[in-house]
């Protein structure tokens, strides 16, 4: 199911941003998905979607239903892994000039949960693609 979700969410959020917000650098791309992920941390799934919605092309109602749909998977962990408490900055690599992947680890009590963003640099800036989570560790090692 943590897989279907995480597929879900990438599928949703492919899309090369027309009408989104864009960053001007790569700084400003990994700025965002570290306050994201500050509040992932803290527990604050609501503000942190909120933070990223600018920069991804997807319908409102599906944007809503994701975010629904990671707190729920969100309180099941939390009952199986422990509280967030932090996270960590543990792959950055760009493929040409035009992709940017990030990939960061919620810390909990019992386990670490791997987030990935994907960012595209379109001829208007830097958009966030595609984001996904799960609870795969070892997806953190992929190439």
């Amino acid at each position: 199911m943590i897989k279907r979700l995480g597929m879900a969410i990438a599928a949703l959020s492919i899309s090369i941003a027309a009408y989104a917000d864009t960053f001007k650098s790569e700084a400003e791309a990994k700025q965002l998905s570290e306050k994201f992920m500050a509040q992932v941390a803290k527990g604050e799934l609501a503000a942190a979607f909120s933070l990223i919605k600018p920069y991804v092309v997807i319908p409102e109602s599906e944007f809503q239903g994701l975010a629904l749909q990671t707190k729920s998977q969100r309180d099941q962990f939390g009952v199986r892994y422990g509280k967030s408490f932090g996270y960590e900055l543990v792959n950055e690599r760009k493929a040409g000039d035009s992709i940017l992947r990030l990939i960061y680890v919620e810390k909990t009590a019992k386990h670490a949960l791997p987030w990935v963003f994907f960012f595209y640099k379109s001829p208007t800036g830097w958009v966030l693609n595609s984001f996904a989570w799960n609870d795969q560790i070892q997806n953190s090692f992929q190439q």
